[in-house]
């Protein structure tokens, strides 16, 4: 939630996204099978009733949307395919999440990426910039 008082004494008034070391791309991608891991158990949503959509990303973390909860705190793990590169296993810890019209959002962390995968990301993200 955005607070002016916090921006105050950030020296004035600044758009959160201002903040954000890395800057964020838009990014529609559904993401099949993922896994919920929270306090050491693990939930695989196997089902095409559990839908998850990435909404953007930067080379730190990844937004997504999704018809199921996400807790805050926990880890989202899933194979991850940017345009025509082989699929990756990403491992994203959730440090925030919210729910709009009707649907989970959730924004985290990407954990422990390989130099080859942080790569691509960032040339994903250095491709759609001003798109």
């Amino acid at each position: 939630m955005y607070n002016k008082n916090i921006d105050r004494d950030w020296g004035g008034y600044m758009d959160y996204k201002e903040r954000r070391k890395f800057e964020r791309v838009k990014m529609d991608c559904q993401i099949l099978y993922p896994t919920l891991i929270l306090n050491n158990e693990k939930r695989t949503f196997l089902d095409d009733n559990a839908k998850l959509y990435v909404c953007d990303i930067s080379e730190a973390g990844i937004c997504v949307r999704s018809n199921f909860f996400i807790p805050n705190e926990s880890f989202l793990s899933f194979y991850f395919r940017i345009e025509d590169n082989i699929p990756f296993r990403v491992l994203v810890k959730i440090v925030w999440t919210k729910v709009e019209d009707g649907e989970y959002i959730a924004g985290g962390e990407f954990i422990a990426l390989k130099s080859e995968e942080m790569m691509i990301i960032r040339d994903y993200v250095n491709k759609h910039k001003n798109n």
